[in-house]
């Protein structure tokens, strides 16, 4: 590895490339990365990539050479930012992209089951809920506008092995649908952990580990408190996912 590539890997997710306009990663992707992390995964997809932020952070989070990442994307811009960041890390080798539309998985990439892992940070905000974007890539990455919840774990149901993982990330208010839709895909919820902006402050957003075809057995994690009442971040939530500390104001 040379010394650019061990200093962009360091610096991550800072420097990254992202398209002038259009939707741009949040705390959200570090947030799943971290925990969703690969495991003992060998073989991972990232649906809906974007610019390659959650699959770059599972990659950086192993310990193991041998995990490779599929990312699926439906935005040309998205990728053509993935794939400079994928060369910026020096991850060509391990992370591929596929372009499409995740409702068209099974003619895009037709081989079932192959995934240890799944992690997808979908468009969680249903249409008509919430302020739209003039920008059509930003409302896209937003809005359930070219694929529903349901169509990101329909998706991961087909990719994912038996016993597989998969973890998605989104709002407390759509878990009665997503607990709906991943029990006629066979996908059962195993962990669950709610992300709150301050102590005081209802849930922001909650983060789902699913097995295939798993045993019933919900844990429900501890709390992440992102900030505390001065704004700055908590180094619970640091531990939890370093990747933040680009985004930590200092004491």
């Amino acid at each position: 590895m040379d010394r650019d590539c061990a200093a962009a890997r360091a610096f991550f997710p800072r420097g990254l490339k992202q398209p002038e306009t259009g939707f741009h990663f949040s705390v959200d992707a570090l947030l799943l990365a971290c925990f969703a992390g690969p495991g003992a995964a060998r073989c991972a997809v990232d649906l809906g990539t974007g610019s390659g932020v959650v699959g770059l952070g599972l990659l950086l989070n192993s310990g193991s050479e041998r995990l490779h990442v599929t990312g699926l994307e439906l935005n040309p811009e998205m990728i053509a930012s993935a794939r400079q960041n994928i060369a910026l890390l020096g991850l060509t080798e391990r992370f591929s992209l596929v372009h499409c539309n995740v409702r068209e998985v099974r003619r895009a990439h037709p081989e079932p089951e192959f995934a240890d892992l799944v992690v997808c940070n979908p468009p969680y905000r249903q249409p008509g809920r919430g302020r739209r974007s003039p920008d059509a890539g930003r409302d896209v990455a937003r809005f359930e506008a070219e694929a529903e919840i349901a169509d990101f774990l329909a998706a991961a149901a087909f990719l994912v092995k038996n016993r597989g993982r998969v973890c998605f990330i989104g709002l407390p208010e759509r878990l009665p649908e997503f607990f709906a839709d991943a029990a006629r895909l066979r996908l059962e919820p195993k962990r669950l952990r709610c992300v709150h902006g301050h102590a005081a402050k209802p849930a922001r957003l909650v983060l789902v580990e699913c097995v295939k075809n798993g045993r019933p057995g919900l844990a429900l994690e501890p709390p992440l408190i992102l900030y505390d009442a001065e704004g700055h971040w908590q180094q619970d939530a640091l531990d939890f996912c370093p990747y933040a500390t680009c985004n930590a104001r200092r004491k």
